[in-house]
């Protein structure tokens, strides 16, 4: 088996969405290579999740894009990955929100630092969301009555 040249794409097929949707994962499912012997070869946890992942947005959204990001990022980078702008990146960095260092001129960001911001954002919401959501179950028994 050869790599992909970086330039190459693999063509997902409708037939191969339909199968990702149709795909039940159990929570505790572990992913292995089985050989033609019937040998198997464990994936590491960061490999599994890789590929759960671009199954999931396969089923989802029909495609995926898979990329490495380098370790430093531009805040152009940074603030696109965290769906802001980049006066308001820069205002994050003025609060400490986020860390930031100088390369040249030029400000640069960690890119775990960013991702794991993204996370804690995304989590933030979601908890934003089912608190929002409570409430307006409780609201909705009372202006009921």
């Amino acid at each position: 088996m050869s790599a992909l040249a970086s330039s190459e794409r693999i063509t997902i097929s409708d037939q191969t969405v339909k199968d990702a949707q149709d795909t039940v994962i159990p929570g505790e499912a572990s992913l292995v290579l089985r050989l033609a012997d019937g040998k198997e070869v464990g994936l590491s946890a960061s490999i599994q999740q890789t590929l759960l992942d671009a199954l999931k947005l396969i089923a989802q959204q029909g495609s995926v894009s898979i990329g490495q990001l380098p370790a430093e990022l531009t805040s152009t980078v940074a603030a696109d990955l965290l769906s802001i702008s980049r006066p308001t990146l820069m205002k994050w960095v003025a609060e400490g929100r986020i860390g930031s260092f100088k390369k040249g001129s030029h400000t640069r960001f960690n890119r775990d630092e960013v991702l794991d911001l993204r996370q804690r954002n995304a989590a933030a919401r979601r908890s934003a969301f089912e608190e929002l959501r409570s409430l307006d179950e409780e609201q909705e028994g009372f202006l009921a009555d």
